[in-house]
């Protein structure tokens, strides 16, 4: 994609179409990200249903879902249409969530939930179809509005969420996802620009790549979450570990002879990709613990926590770090296009270490949880997610715009995974210092993290001119 076609495009959308373009991508967003966020302060309702251990199951298989199909799905976005791949993935998110509503077992839960994870790479999509039709500060401000989604729709979806959890049980809130869902494919087909065939990728996707690296990813999933569970060292565990090293040594021997790589392996080693990659899984697998889990069992555990109910949960911790990130994300991203995007990022996370280093301190202080988890919503929410979001999109060649965001994406879902993997036998031991410990753990990932990306290159952005006259 060339400079002019990106400057032509940008220039043939309307300020009203933009708006009602990005408003669609939202939508789309909103429908995978109500089933992370709705679904924290139903907690307790969901074990006391399906059994001790199934939030966490549940959890695990959502992100592990998003990570395969981020990896595969993008890519092949390349080849056959943004648009397309949207629309189908929102028609199986639908699907997978009839399928919570009227499942009474875990089974069959579980399939739903690996159905709405893959509705992940709405994300990727969302940032690839924006810098393919806007620019500048205008790419920025938009990239922060859809990323102000990501911990929840001002903290209303949580409240919400917690109301419905208390009185009509966790199935009520599949029902409202259901809906927006089905709101998210009408919209999405209406206001999202139909897939230019100018724009598709030549040759063909990749298959066998994305047979080997989905099968390497989900199998690197399955030996994190089942050495928390079985042993590091059960048969299963080992297992696990050993058909994904296969995995991944037969795919780059297979991307080393395509013609058209799923990954390309040169792109992936240098520092504008592995850095990225690596910090984004550290990052989930550390902060987005503390938003996700740590605080959630701090508020509800009747035992060593506060033992709140999900509505007070939401309103107290869940909802400020969410206003906070709506109001925030749209101004980091304006920033983030001047100063650059791994600049806001570096910033982000120095800024999460030290709040959830006081988190740690004020673990049994209900008042400061409060007030630092508002603070949350700034560094990582509203910095470091921004900025992380975005990184996989403009840190990918324009000649292969699809491959990178794939796997930026996926490791989302790996960080997720091996988060909930190591906190939720540290958080579950059920005494008073199991909480600040596992914050201080979080704290001590975050340090790492910042090494890291301190070796990541910025890549400068390349998504037309600084300023596009717009059509009124």
């Amino acid at each position: 994609m060339s400079q002019a076609s990106t400057a032509e495009d940008a220039t043939a959308l309307s300020t009203r179409r933009i708006a009602f373009m990005v408003a669609a991508l939202v939508l789309a967003v909103i429908s995978f990200q109500l089933n992370a966020t709705m679904l924290g302060p139903a907690y307790y309702d969901i074990e006391t249903e399906l059994g001790k251990g199934s939030f966490a199951a549940m959890s695990t298989y959502f992100y592990l879902a998003g990570a395969v199909a981020n990896v595969v799905l993008i890519r092949w976005s390349d080849y056959i249409g943004r648009k397309r791949v949207m629309i189908g993935i929102l028609a199986l998110l639908c699907v997978g969530t009839l399928l919570c509503v009227v499942g009474t077992t875990l089974p069959v839960v579980l399939v739903g939930r690996v159905m709405q994870g893959a509705c992940n790479v709405t994300f990727g999509l969302a940032f690839l179809i924006m810098r393919e039709r806007l620019s500048g500060a205008v790419f920025g401000v938009c990239c922060g509005v859809v990323t102000s989604v990501n911990g929840g729709v001002a903290g209303v979806d949580a409240l919400l969420g917690g109301f419905m959890a208390d009185r009509f049980g966790y199935r009520a809130i599949f029902l409202l996802i259901l809906v927006i869902g089905a709101l998210g494919i009408v919209f999405g087909w209406k206001a999202v620009p139909a897939d230019d065939p100018d724009r598709t990728a030549a040759g063909r996707m990749d298959w066998v790549g994305a047979a080997l690296i989905g099968l390497g990813v989900a199998c690197l999933i399955l030996f994190i979450s089942s050495g928390g569970d079985r042993g590091w060292s059960s048969t299963m565990t080992l297992a696990f570990l050993v058909v994904c090293i296969v995995a991944l040594v037969l795919l780059v021997v297979v991307e080393k002879r395509v013609a058209t790589p799923l990954v390309d392996i040169d792109q992936m080693r240098s520092r504008l990709a592995w850095p990225l990659i690596v910090a984004t899984i550290l990052n989930m697998g550390s902060f987005m613990v503390v938003a996700g889990f740590i605080i959630l069992k701090i508020a509800e555990d009747p035992d060593s926590g506060f033992g709140l109910d999900g509505t007070t949960t939401a309103i107290m911790f869940l909802t400020p770090s969410a206003i906070v990130q709506l109001i925030t994300a749209p101004l980091i991203g304006r920033i983030a296009v001047r100063i650059g995007f791994v600049t806001v990022f570096r910033a982000g996370i120095v800024a999460s270490i030290a709040v959830t280093s006081l988190l740690a301190v004020f673990a049994d202080d209900k008042g400061m949880l409060v007030i630092l988890m508002a603070v949350f919503g700034c560094t990582f929410m509203g910095m470091t997610l921004t900025a992380m979001s975005v990184l996989g999109v403009t840190q990918a060649p324009e000649a292969n715009p699809g491959s990178l965001p794939g796997i930026s994406n996926a490791a989302f879902g790996v960080g997720s995974s091996v988060g909930f993997a190591w906190a939720a036998p540290v958080v579950g031991t059920g005494t008073l210092s199991s909480f600040p410990t596992a914050l201080w753990i979080c704290a001590a990932i975050g340090v790492v993290t910042f090494g890291v990306s301190l070796i990541l290159k910025q890549r400068p952005l390349e998504t037309g001119p600084a300023t596009v006259a717009l059509r009124h």
